[in-house]
């Protein structure tokens, strides 16, 4: 349940319910228990991966028991903890390795709130020249105008043929599912709103008492500056209360990096595949 998930004490992105419950229609997702430990099992294009397993007690052995019962040995584990990856025997055929693409990004949650000195000089230049530019309206989303973001989500994927790439494709649906189940799955949100028209969104969550965590992040490329705006915007008004904010993973995407690194994160939150 989402009680459940709420009280694991989460640092990684990828276990919170939202995540879990939101991309599992891409990711062909199922649940189970082993040992009395939740077992979350991804199956994406005929390749089975598995989160770690969730629960207290010895979580190495059952990673074990999982890569027995798995029916040809191939089974994998993804975005597992620097603890667990540590406790992990060096036999049994197991091999735990750091997998930086999936490695969630920390930052400081006051550096993004008042984007101070130096470092930040290029984020404060393209939010003022926007504000120079145009008149823009910050907008909590609440079930009453969330069909908005989702005419915008769609219209951002229509303009960039989401349909065309499986990556694009996936996340649609995930999004999808955050913004249908708004409500019901506790997130909050943010939009930026020029002349009556949604041109950002985001979304986010409690990841733990100290961390907001950072789901969903879209705007209109077209207004120059619109993501640093929406970026600070968001924490301005959702990050007060918390200590850090985790921007999730880059995948590996070389732009995605680049845009996550530019905002000086104060720890990468390692994570390691197995």
């Amino acid at each position: 349940t989402l009680e459940s998930f709420a009280v694991l004490g989460l640092r990684i992105s990828a276990y919170t319910f939202t995540n879990i419950f939101a991309w599992r229609r891409p990711y062909n997702t199922k649940i189970s228990t082993l040992d009395g430990f939740i077992i979350v099992s991804y199956n994406i294009n005929g390749t089975r991966t598995l989160l770690e397993p969730l629960g207290d007690g010895n979580k190495a052995d059952v990673i074990k028991k999982c890569h027995i019962l798995s029916e040809d040995l191939s089974a994998s584990f993804k975005c597992i903890s620097h603890d667990i990856a540590e406790s992990i025997p060096k036999d049994h055929h197991l091999k735990a390795s750091l997998d930086r693409d999936n490695s969630d990004y920390l930052y400081n949650a006051n550096d993004l709130i008042e984007l101070p000195g130096r470092k930040y000089d290029a984020k404060r230049n393209f939010i003022n020249r926007l504000r120079s530019n145009f008149t823009y309206e910050y907008i909590e989303i609440t079930p009453k105008n969330v069909m908005q973001c989702h005419e915008f989500a769609q219209q951002w994927c229509e303009d960039r043929s989401c349909d065309t790439s499986e990556g694009l494709a996936r996340e649609r649906c995930a999004v999808y599912e955050m913004l249908t189940h708004f409500e019901q799955l506790g997130i909050c949100g943010g939009a930026i709103s020029i002349a009556g028209r949604i041109v950002a969104f985001s979304l986010g969550e409690a990841l733990n008492p100290q961390t907001l965590v950072v789901h969903v992040e879209k705007a209109d490329t077209a207004v120059e500056g619109i993501y640093q705006l929406i970026n600070n915007e968001f924490c301005i008004h959702a990050a007060q209360d918390f200590e850090f904010v985790n921007r999730e993973q880059d995948l590996g995407i070389p732009g995605l990096r680049k845009a996550k690194e530019s905002y000086h994160p104060v720890k990468i939150v390692k994570t390691y595949s197995i």
